[in-house]
């Protein structure tokens, strides 16, 4: 059972604050070794920022709107210049 604590993340770079949800972590802003990124839930469709802490390419995270588990699958970005 996956557990979530949102926390505010200040991002340096655009000047803003906004809410992430740590995936199995209670003190986030201490641990470093994560992937971070927008995912939506396969049930409710909610999307949110997330802070995940496995290496695994499938990640289970939880929806913060419907309280459900949902895979956080990474996308692999492709390099379009070589079209």
């Amino acid at each position: 059972m996956s557990f979530i604590v949102p926390f505010q993340y200040k991002d340096i770079y655009a000047h803003k604050e906004y809410t992430v949800f740590a995936v199995n972590e209670d003190q986030p802003e201490k641990r470093s070794g994560y992937v971070q990124g927008y995912w939506r839930c396969t049930h409710c469709g909610e999307g949110n920022q997330f802070r995940l802490y496995d290496d695994a390419p499938n990640h289970i995270a939880k929806c913060p709107k419907c309280r459900k588990e949902f895979i956080a699958v990474e996308e692999i970005e492709e390099d379009f210049d070589d079209e």
